[in-house]
């Protein structure tokens, strides 16, 4: 009798054990979860603000310029038309002064009333050709403010396009060991015990990023840097356009949400101990590097 109920009492507070360890285990998952999330939606309402500041900044932009453009023309229609009204009295006083030329020759007595008046006209000659010098230094100064403001409209349109790329987040490396079976299969960190690697990560963008089909490549060097079993097919790097082979590839279905990426990576030979490099590349561009220490 006594015997029955030991049993009894070993197999609830087994089944207690048990209960508690599920529930713990439960707990550890929706910690990790809340805590995976709000980094998530911390990383996107710092790209939302970005964005805003950027679209701001565009505005702003596109308004100073569009004001610029509007007071050069004004400025080069004035100048036009102070040129045209330049040339006139030039030729107006040109005309004249060799009308009082012939005056002079005609009537040597009004000589020095005819010098006067052309020292006038060549004053006010000379004071007009000032007034031209002053508008082409204005106009050669709203020239490079102009210059400037391109060039910072060229900055940002190169932050917009850096902003519509993909980005890896989280990348995790997992090697596996499976030639014994009772054995710390996980988290292996000698390199002649390691079978399978599993490289996992997620891909997000920005509100920048097109949504659609996109090609993600993995690259694995070893030690000596060689990539890691390279495939037959090639792939070219969007800055030089070279292509290379990767070690492996997937395509994902990019809809403005991240998505979670999985290469499992069967090693049929023993590994060397050293450092592998590890490089994530999304439709070409290089979106991620990280390292794989093994003993």
């Amino acid at each position: 009798m006594n015997a029955s109920r030991e049993q009894q009492q070993k197999t609830m507070l087994i089944g207690l054990i048990v209960l508690a360890a599920v529930l713990l285990l439960s707990i550890i998952g929706n910690i990790v979860y809340m805590s995976r999330s709000g980094r998530l939606s911390d990383e996107k309402d710092k790209l939302t603000a970005e964005k805003e500041v950027l679209q701001n900044e565009k505005t702003i932009l596109n308004e100073t310029i569009v004001i610029k453009d509007g007071v050069i023309e004004e400025q080069q229609e004035m100048l036009e038309i102070q040129a045209e009204e330049h040339e006139t009295i030039v030729r107006e006083k040109d005309t004249r002064i060799a009308q009082l030329n012939r005056r002079i020759s005609a009537h040597a007595n009004d000589l020095k009333e005819q010098q006067d008046a052309n020292k006038k006209l060549l004053a006010e000659k000379e004071e007009w050709v000032g007034k031209y010098g002053i508008l082409t230094g204005e106009y050669d100064k709203m020239k490079q403010e102009l210059d400037a403001l391109a060039s910072t409209h060229e900055q940002l349109q190169g932050k917009a396009k850096i902003a519509e790329q993909l980005k890896v987040y989280n990348l995790c490396v997992l090697n596996k060991w499976e030639r014994w079976l009772f054995a710390d299969r996980y988290n292996v960190s000698q390199a002649r015990r390691v079978d399978h690697s599993y490289i996992h990560f997620e891909v997000d963008g920005t509100i920048f990023t097109q949504a659609g089909t996109k090609d993600v490549y993995l690259l694995v060097y070893n030690p000596a840097g060689a990539l890691m079993y390279p495939s037959s097919n090639l792939f070219a790097i969007h800055e030089t356009g070279e292509e290379i082979p990767y070690t492996i590839k997937t395509s994902i279905e990019y809809a403005h949400q991240p998505v979670h990426v999985e290469f499992n990576i069967i090693h049929p030979d023993r590994l060397q101990s050293g450092i592998y490099n590890i490089e994530v590349y999304i439709d070409g561009h290089l979106s991620r590097t990280s390292e794989m220490i093994l003993e």
